[in-house]
């Protein structure tokens, strides 16, 4: 699949290119995004070119992977991303730590599944996190994710393990409703 471009209220997302090295790069040097991704560590400037001209084109290409950059304009600098892993039918998200907490990445991964539920085939998405992103927790209730419980997470660490994490699924027809806080216990 050729990269798409989809728009919410406030931001572009489109796929990351070359002139996001440096935002990839800079918002990969963050501890948290290193303890709860799979980035390298330490992470090198070549790490996030490879990533963004390799991995995110490769992964388009090869339709099992659709990469999102977050972006307040076309031209605007990287925020953080968002993606859609169609192979595991999962969502995965970082974001840089200047853009936490006014609800940038809840309105980008919206935008991202209002486009995945347009296919026809979809009709259940997975998110998972290692255990203690709540971060990533907060933004999966609010988008309409369902908690799941804990259990080994699919995607494998640095190790090559299955770390601890929280589990949570979304269906097409809760797509924009929040969840009660109170019914995912790591947020209470």
């Amino acid at each position: 699949m050729q990269p798409v471009v989809l728009r919410t209220e406030r931001f572009v997302l489109s796929a990351p290119g070359p002139a996001d090295v440096d935002a990839v790069y800079a918002a990969c040097q963050d501890p948290d995004v290193q303890r709860y991704t799979t980035v390298p560590v330490p992470y090198s400037v070549d790490d996030a070119a490879s990533f963004v001209t390799e991995y995110v084109a490769q992964s388009w290409a090869g339709d099992t992977e659709y990469v999102f950059g977050i972006r307040t304009e076309f031209e605007a600098p990287l925020m953080g991303v968002v993606s859609w892993q169609r192979t595991r039918q999962a969502v995965g998200f970082w974001l840089g730590a200047a853009h936490r907490g006014d609800g940038v990445m809840t309105e980008a991964l919206r935008g991202v599944l209002d486009w995945i539920f347009s296919h026809d085939e979809v009709e259940l998405v997975h998110w998972e996190a290692y255990e203690g992103n709540l971060g990533s927790a907060t933004v999966a209730q609010r988008t309409g994710f369902r908690w799941k419980g804990e259990g080994l997470c699919l995607v494998v660490d640095r190790t090559g393990a299955h770390p601890w994490g929280w589990l949570g699924e979304l269906r097409r027809d809760e797509l924009g409703t929040v969840q009660p806080h109170h019914e995912w216990p790591v947020l209470a």
